[in-house]
Protein backbone atom coordinates (compact mmCIF):
# COMPACT_ATOMS: atom_id res chain seq x y z
CA UNK A 1 0.00 0.00 0.00
CA UNK A 2 1.15 3.67 -0.97
CA UNK A 3 1.28 6.92 0.91
CA UNK A 4 -1.42 8.10 -1.42
CA UNK A 5 -3.60 4.83 -1.10
CA UNK A 6 -3.29 5.07 2.95
CA UNK A 7 -4.59 8.83 2.98
CA UNK A 8 -7.24 8.29 0.46
CA UNK A 9 -8.57 5.10 2.77
CA UNK A 10 -8.59 7.62 5.64
CA UNK A 11 -10.18 10.41 3.43
CA UNK A 12 -13.04 7.64 2.36
CA UNK A 13 -14.90 8.55 5.84
CA UNK A 14 -15.56 11.34 4.61
CA UNK A 15 -19.31 12.65 3.62
CA UNK A 16 -19.20 12.00 -0.46
CA UNK A 17 -20.08 15.23 -1.12
CA UNK A 18 -16.77 16.39 0.57
CA UNK A 19 -14.74 14.17 -1.00
CA UNK A 20 -15.75 15.24 -4.70
CA UNK A 21 -14.92 18.70 -3.54
CA UNK A 22 -12.22 17.99 -1.42
CA UNK A 23 -10.36 15.34 -1.90
CA UNK A 24 -7.56 15.78 -4.67
CA UNK A 25 -6.71 18.74 -2.76
CA UNK A 26 -5.99 17.48 0.83
CA UNK A 27 -4.06 14.63 -0.86
CA UNK A 28 -1.67 17.19 -2.47
CA UNK A 29 -1.37 18.69 0.79
CA UNK A 30 -0.67 15.71 2.74
CA UNK A 31 1.87 14.02 0.27
CA UNK A 32 3.60 17.67 0.03
CA UNK A 33 3.85 17.47 3.52
CA UNK A 34 5.37 13.94 4.41
CA UNK A 35 8.77 12.77 4.71
CA UNK A 36 10.80 11.73 2.63
CA UNK A 37 10.45 7.60 1.88
CA UNK A 38 7.47 7.91 4.38
CA UNK A 39 5.02 4.50 3.23
CA UNK A 40 2.01 5.17 5.62
CA UNK A 41 0.37 8.35 7.33
CA UNK A 42 1.71 9.22 10.67
CA UNK A 43 -0.81 9.04 13.77
CA UNK A 44 -0.82 12.84 13.89
CA UNK A 45 -2.41 12.70 10.25
CA UNK A 46 -4.80 9.75 11.45
CA UNK A 47 -6.19 11.43 13.85
CA UNK A 48 -6.77 14.92 12.48
CA UNK A 49 -7.99 13.69 9.30
CA UNK A 50 -10.78 10.72 11.69
CA UNK A 51 -11.73 13.71 13.57
CA UNK A 52 -12.08 16.01 10.21
CA UNK A 53 -14.07 12.81 8.40
CA UNK A 54 -16.31 13.35 12.16
CA UNK A 55 -16.90 17.29 12.03
CA UNK A 56 -17.78 16.64 8.49
CA UNK A 57 -20.14 14.12 9.20
CA UNK A 58 -21.75 16.30 12.20
CA UNK A 59 -22.12 19.63 10.09
CA UNK A 60 -23.53 17.69 7.54
CA UNK A 61 -26.14 16.21 9.71
CA UNK A 62 -26.51 19.60 10.99
CA UNK A 63 -27.32 21.03 7.82
CA UNK A 64 -29.98 18.10 7.10
CA UNK A 65 -32.03 18.58 10.46
CA UNK A 66 -31.86 22.16 10.46
CA UNK A 67 -34.25 21.56 7.28
CA UNK A 68 -38.09 23.38 7.71
CA UNK A 69 -38.92 19.93 7.34
CA UNK A 70 -37.38 17.92 9.98
CA UNK A 71 -38.65 20.94 12.35
CA UNK A 72 -41.75 20.84 11.82
CA UNK A 73 -41.25 17.12 12.36
CA UNK A 74 -39.88 18.07 15.58
CA UNK A 75 -42.85 19.82 16.85
CA UNK A 76 -45.38 17.28 15.94
CA UNK A 77 -43.24 14.47 17.34
CA UNK A 78 -43.09 16.88 20.55
CA UNK A 79 -47.22 16.97 21.04
CA UNK A 80 -48.02 13.12 19.68
CA UNK A 81 -45.00 11.80 22.21
CA UNK A 82 -46.21 14.84 25.22
CA UNK A 83 -49.97 13.19 24.75
CA UNK A 84 -48.59 9.36 24.42
CA UNK A 85 -46.87 9.47 28.16
CA UNK A 86 -50.06 11.60 29.40
CA UNK A 87 -51.73 8.51 28.26
CA UNK A 88 -49.46 6.05 29.87
CA UNK A 89 -48.86 7.87 32.99
CA UNK A 90 -52.79 9.24 33.68
CA UNK A 91 -55.04 5.76 32.81
CA UNK A 92 -53.73 4.57 36.04
CA UNK A 93 -54.68 7.92 38.37
CA UNK A 94 -58.12 8.65 35.90
CA UNK A 95 -59.25 4.70 37.14
CA UNK A 96 -58.72 5.29 40.65
CA UNK A 97 -60.89 8.86 40.31
CA UNK A 98 -63.78 6.93 38.84
CA UNK A 99 -63.25 3.93 41.81
CA UNK A 100 -63.88 7.03 43.99
CA UNK A 101 -66.78 8.33 42.20
CA UNK A 102 -68.52 5.33 42.33
CA UNK A 103 -67.86 4.71 45.76
CA UNK A 104 -65.53 1.34 45.20
CA UNK A 105 -64.64 0.12 48.49
CA UNK A 106 -60.57 1.16 49.32
CA UNK A 107 -58.66 1.99 51.71
CA UNK A 108 -57.47 5.89 52.38
CA UNK A 109 -53.55 5.13 51.17
CA UNK A 110 -55.07 3.54 47.87
CA UNK A 111 -56.62 6.46 47.06
CA UNK A 112 -53.68 8.55 47.02
CA UNK A 113 -51.24 6.19 46.20
CA UNK A 114 -51.08 7.09 42.49
CA UNK A 115 -51.51 10.59 42.52
CA UNK A 116 -47.29 11.43 42.23
CA UNK A 117 -48.06 9.93 38.76
CA UNK A 118 -51.11 12.18 38.55
CA UNK A 119 -49.30 15.57 38.62
CA UNK A 120 -46.27 14.34 36.04
CA UNK A 121 -49.32 13.11 33.74
CA UNK A 122 -50.85 16.37 34.62
CA UNK A 123 -47.29 17.81 33.61
CA UNK A 124 -47.07 15.85 30.26
CA UNK A 125 -51.05 17.37 29.39
CA UNK A 126 -49.20 20.92 30.02
CA UNK A 127 -46.63 20.69 27.56
CA UNK A 128 -48.83 19.29 24.80
CA UNK A 129 -51.19 22.13 25.42
CA UNK A 130 -48.20 24.76 25.45
CA UNK A 131 -47.18 23.40 21.88
CA UNK A 132 -50.54 23.66 20.99
CA UNK A 133 -50.92 27.55 21.91
CA UNK A 134 -47.00 27.84 19.88
CA UNK A 135 -45.10 28.20 23.76
CA UNK A 136 -42.75 25.23 22.52
CA UNK A 137 -39.90 26.53 24.30
CA UNK A 138 -42.07 27.06 27.89
CA UNK A 139 -43.05 23.44 27.16
CA UNK A 140 -39.65 22.54 26.31
CA UNK A 141 -38.69 23.45 29.68
CA UNK A 142 -41.15 21.84 31.48
CA UNK A 143 -40.32 18.14 29.65
CA UNK A 144 -37.55 18.60 31.41
CA UNK A 145 -38.97 17.48 34.89
CA UNK A 146 -41.63 15.12 33.09
CA UNK A 147 -38.66 13.34 31.06
CA UNK A 148 -36.96 13.33 34.49
CA UNK A 149 -39.39 11.18 36.33
CA UNK A 150 -39.64 8.76 33.25
CA UNK A 151 -35.76 8.23 33.94
CA UNK A 152 -35.72 8.05 37.48
CA UNK A 153 -38.49 5.62 37.54
CA UNK A 154 -36.50 3.29 34.99
CA UNK A 155 -33.70 3.93 37.28
CA UNK A 156 -35.67 2.94 40.09
CA UNK A 157 -37.20 -0.19 38.34
CA UNK A 158 -33.74 -1.35 37.50
CA UNK A 159 -32.14 -1.25 41.06
CA UNK A 160 -35.03 -3.34 42.32
CA UNK A 161 -35.92 -5.64 39.99
CA UNK A 162 -33.34 -5.49 37.57
CA UNK A 163 -35.81 -4.64 34.61
CA UNK A 164 -35.50 -2.16 31.59
CA UNK A 165 -38.92 -3.56 30.60
CA UNK A 166 -40.44 0.26 31.10
CA UNK A 167 -37.81 1.78 29.36
CA UNK A 168 -39.82 2.91 25.86
CA UNK A 169 -41.17 5.62 27.70
CA UNK A 170 -38.17 6.97 29.19
CA UNK A 171 -36.57 7.48 26.00
CA UNK A 172 -39.78 8.71 24.22
CA UNK A 173 -39.98 11.32 27.34
CA UNK A 174 -36.26 12.30 26.79
CA UNK A 175 -37.05 12.98 23.53
CA UNK A 176 -39.76 15.38 23.97
CA UNK A 177 -37.26 18.31 25.49
CA UNK A 178 -35.31 18.18 22.95
CA UNK A 179 -37.45 18.13 19.89
CA UNK A 180 -39.21 21.17 21.32
CA UNK A 181 -36.23 23.07 21.92
CA UNK A 182 -36.44 23.27 17.89
CA UNK A 183 -38.43 26.05 16.44
CA UNK A 184 -40.48 25.44 13.86
CA UNK A 185 -41.58 27.75 10.90
CA UNK A 186 -44.75 26.87 11.86
CA UNK A 187 -47.17 26.22 14.58
CA UNK A 188 -48.28 22.85 14.94
CA UNK A 189 -51.73 23.18 14.06
CA UNK A 190 -50.69 24.54 10.90
CA UNK A 191 -48.19 21.59 10.52
CA UNK A 192 -50.97 18.69 11.54
CA UNK A 193 -53.98 20.41 10.56
CA UNK A 194 -57.13 20.99 13.03
CA UNK A 195 -59.08 17.42 11.79
CA UNK A 196 -55.74 15.95 12.96
CA UNK A 197 -55.56 17.67 16.21
CA UNK A 198 -59.32 16.85 16.76
CA UNK A 199 -58.17 13.09 16.35
CA UNK A 200 -55.16 13.45 18.65
CA UNK A 201 -57.76 14.89 21.17
CA UNK A 202 -59.88 11.81 20.57
CA UNK A 203 -56.95 9.30 20.70
CA UNK A 204 -55.74 10.51 24.13
CA UNK A 205 -59.87 10.79 25.61
CA UNK A 206 -60.57 7.12 24.41
CA UNK A 207 -57.38 5.89 25.82
CA UNK A 208 -57.05 7.54 29.30
CA UNK A 209 -59.99 6.88 29.85
CA UNK A 210 -60.23 2.72 28.91
CA UNK A 211 -59.82 1.27 32.36
CA UNK A 212 -62.23 3.68 33.88
CA UNK A 213 -65.26 3.34 31.12
CA UNK A 214 -64.29 -0.51 30.96
CA UNK A 215 -65.10 -0.65 34.91
CA UNK A 216 -68.07 1.93 35.04
CA UNK A 217 -70.04 0.10 32.03
CA UNK A 218 -69.23 -3.33 34.52
CA UNK A 219 -69.40 -5.50 31.13
CA UNK A 220 -65.97 -6.34 31.60
CA UNK A 221 -64.55 -9.48 32.04
CA UNK A 222 -61.65 -8.60 34.18
CA UNK A 223 -60.73 -12.63 35.43
CA UNK A 224 -59.50 -13.95 31.87
CA UNK A 225 -56.62 -10.45 30.91
CA UNK A 226 -56.33 -10.29 26.86
CA UNK A 227 -52.39 -10.19 26.69
CA UNK A 228 -52.30 -8.95 23.06
CA UNK A 229 -51.79 -5.90 24.29
CA UNK A 230 -48.69 -6.32 26.43
CA UNK A 231 -46.36 -4.78 24.45
CA UNK A 232 -48.00 -1.52 25.88
CA UNK A 233 -49.44 -2.79 29.08
CA UNK A 234 -50.29 -5.76 31.40
CA UNK A 235 -53.18 -8.23 31.06
CA UNK A 236 -56.36 -5.89 30.82
CA UNK A 237 -59.90 -7.31 30.24
CA UNK A 238 -61.49 -7.31 26.84
CA UNK A 239 -63.25 -3.79 26.62
CA UNK A 240 -60.18 -2.26 27.72
CA UNK A 241 -57.94 -3.90 25.34
CA UNK A 242 -60.08 -2.88 22.48
CA UNK A 243 -60.51 0.63 23.77
CA UNK A 244 -56.67 1.30 24.11
CA UNK A 245 -56.83 -0.66 20.51
CA UNK A 246 -59.12 1.76 19.08
CA UNK A 247 -56.42 4.54 20.93
CA UNK A 248 -53.34 3.29 19.55
CA UNK A 249 -55.00 3.65 16.33
CA UNK A 250 -55.53 6.62 16.40
CA UNK A 251 -52.22 8.30 17.50
CA UNK A 252 -51.19 6.03 14.17
CA UNK A 253 -53.80 7.38 12.23
CA UNK A 254 -52.19 11.05 12.87
CA UNK A 255 -48.94 10.30 11.84
CA UNK A 256 -49.78 8.10 8.96
CA UNK A 257 -52.32 10.67 7.45
CA UNK A 258 -49.78 13.67 7.31
CA UNK A 259 -48.33 14.74 4.16
CA UNK A 260 -45.54 12.29 2.99
CA UNK A 261 -42.30 14.85 3.65
CA UNK A 262 -43.38 15.35 7.29
CA UNK A 263 -44.77 11.23 7.52
CA UNK A 264 -41.10 9.99 6.41
CA UNK A 265 -39.49 12.51 8.92
CA UNK A 266 -41.96 11.31 11.57
CA UNK A 267 -41.62 7.16 11.59
CA UNK A 268 -37.60 8.08 11.17
CA UNK A 269 -37.71 10.02 14.60
CA UNK A 270 -39.60 7.02 16.64
CA UNK A 271 -37.50 4.59 15.21
CA UNK A 272 -35.26 4.73 18.09
CA UNK A 273 -38.19 4.32 20.32
CA UNK A 274 -39.71 1.76 18.52
CA UNK A 275 -36.46 -0.22 18.39
CA UNK A 276 -35.89 0.08 22.58
CA UNK A 277 -39.83 -0.91 22.70
CA UNK A 278 -38.80 -4.13 20.66
CA UNK A 279 -35.38 -4.94 22.54
CA UNK A 280 -36.92 -4.27 26.03
CA UNK A 281 -40.04 -6.59 25.53
CA UNK A 282 -39.46 -9.35 23.30
CA UNK A 283 -35.63 -9.38 23.36
CA UNK A 284 -34.33 -8.49 27.08
CA UNK A 285 -35.90 -11.43 29.40
CA UNK A 286 -36.43 -15.59 30.15
CA UNK A 287 -37.94 -16.12 27.23
CA UNK A 288 -36.55 -13.60 24.89
CA UNK A 289 -35.66 -14.29 21.29
CA UNK A 290 -32.70 -13.06 21.52
CA UNK A 291 -30.14 -11.30 24.15
CA UNK A 292 -31.72 -13.72 26.73
CA UNK A 293 -31.31 -13.39 30.27
CA UNK A 294 -31.16 -15.84 33.23
CA UNK A 295 -32.93 -15.61 36.73
CA UNK A 296 -32.59 -16.64 39.97
CA UNK A 297 -35.16 -16.59 42.27
CA UNK A 298 -37.50 -14.87 39.95
CA UNK A 299 -35.44 -12.03 40.04
CA UNK A 300 -33.69 -11.39 36.68
CA UNK A 301 -29.93 -11.17 36.37
CA UNK A 302 -28.16 -7.61 35.55
CA UNK A 303 -27.53 -6.71 32.37
CA UNK A 304 -24.39 -7.52 30.77
CA UNK A 305 -22.26 -4.77 29.08
CA UNK A 306 -22.65 -6.22 25.19
CA UNK A 307 -26.89 -5.92 26.63
CA UNK A 308 -26.33 -2.14 27.66
CA UNK A 309 -24.35 -1.74 24.39
CA UNK A 310 -26.93 -3.10 21.94
CA UNK A 311 -29.48 -1.01 24.40
CA UNK A 312 -27.18 2.00 23.22
CA UNK A 313 -25.77 1.53 19.95
CA UNK A 314 -28.70 -0.25 18.24
CA UNK A 315 -31.38 2.70 17.98
CA UNK A 316 -28.95 5.26 17.48
CA UNK A 317 -27.63 3.30 14.79
CA UNK A 318 -30.96 2.01 13.25
CA UNK A 319 -32.02 5.95 13.29
CA UNK A 320 -29.50 6.82 11.17
CA UNK A 321 -29.89 3.87 9.01
CA UNK A 322 -33.54 5.67 8.81
CA UNK A 323 -32.34 9.25 8.30
CA UNK A 324 -29.96 7.73 5.61
CA UNK A 325 -32.49 5.84 3.87
CA UNK A 326 -35.38 8.92 3.62
CA UNK A 327 -32.74 11.10 2.25
CA UNK A 328 -31.22 8.52 -0.46
CA UNK A 329 -35.00 8.55 -1.67
CA UNK A 330 -35.78 11.73 -1.76
CA UNK A 331 -32.77 12.78 -3.60
CA UNK A 332 -33.26 10.07 -6.26
CA UNK A 333 -37.15 11.03 -6.35
CA UNK A 334 -39.43 13.77 -6.78
CA UNK A 335 -39.51 15.64 -3.45
CA UNK A 336 -42.64 14.86 -1.27
CA UNK A 337 -43.47 11.63 -3.55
Amino acid sequence: MTLEHGYRRLLACYPRAYRRQYEDELIGVLLDDASPGQRRPVPRDVLALLGGALQAHVRQAGARFSGDAWREAAQALGLIAALMLFVRDARVPVLHTAMFADSYPYGIGEKFVFWPIGLVALLWLTVAVSVVFGWGRAAAAIAVGGATFEVVRVAEDYGQYSTVFNLWPAVLAAMVPLVLAVRAPRSVTASLARWRLGTLAAATLVSVGAPSIALLTAVDDSTTPIDGTLIFTFGVGRIEAILLTAGYLLFALVILSTPAVLRRRLLALVVPVGVTLVLTRVGLGTTGRFLRRSSHDGVLDALTLAQWLTLVLAPALLFAVAVTILHRRERSGPQGA
